[in-house]
């Protein structure tokens, strides 16, 4: 008797992970987004600092322009962020993928003495699409009012690591894109004044990334 019980509640766990395991990947498959877009730093993680310029704020204010440039355009979009908040690197990767984002884009201001213009960074064994990717945006800011095109990187900036986080733990094309440099001047007038421009200008690379994997997608379904 005691068996017969155990069985039988074995056998309604088991239906009920199942159940739920399905329910999961229904939100899921519901939640699909075409961009995860990352607004760098966040909270008490100010990002670069410039005579009392925050990065993490610059980010922000930067990628909710591309969000609501994207959107008219009926482009699914989500933000790892959407406010003065600190997400951990992990927990940003993390998002995206469970979203099963088809791209990512993280914005960011460079620093540096001595130096200005865009440059966007991609993982060092990066596929074709992560290049297209980011030199498509690259392409689109240069006809945006940037101080300069400094083109696509791949690895890490400096020379303690090997390549930026969220490119390594994504499972979707993805780049980092420095949008000028906070220690410029004018690089941050340009900021201030072309922003919708530049909101514009990543949104029209985004959206020419997504419109070559649409197309690449048919090509492969008529082989």
């Amino acid at each position: 008797m005691k068996k017969l019980k155990v069985k039988r509640i074995l056998i309604i766990c088991l239906a009920l992970v199942a159940a739920a395991a399905l329910a999961a990947g229904i939100v899921l498959n519901g939640m699909r987004v075409d961009v995860c877009l990352d607004p760098g730093h966040g909270g008490h993680d100010s990002g670069a600092e410039y005579e009392g310029r925050l990065e993490k704020d610059d980010n922000l204010e930067l990628a909710l322009a591309v969000e609501k440039e994207l959107k008219a355009r009926g482009v699914k979009v989500c933000m790892t962020r959407e406010d003065d908040t600190f997400i951990s690197l992990s927990g940003r990767c993390r998002k995206a993928n469970l979203r099963r984002a088809k791209l990512f884009v993280a914005l960011h201001r460079n620093s540096a003495e001595n130096a200005h213009g865009v440059e966007i960074w991609i993982h060092s064994d990066a596929p074709q699409k992560d290049t297209a990717l980011a030199q498509n945006i690259c392409d689109a800011l240069s006809t945006a009012g940037i101080s300069e095109n400094r083109g696509v990187k791949s690895g890490f900036a400096r020379e303690d690591g090997k390549n930026y986080f969220v490119n390594s733990r994504t499972n979707m094309p993805s780049c980092l894109a420095e949008i000028g440099f906070i220690t410029d001047d004018g690089d941050n007038r340009l900021f201030d004044d072309n922003l919708d421009a530049y909101a514009q200008a990543i949104a029209d690379g985004i959206a020419k990334t997504l419109n070559g994997i649409s197309i690449h997608k048919k090509f492969q379904s008529r082989q």
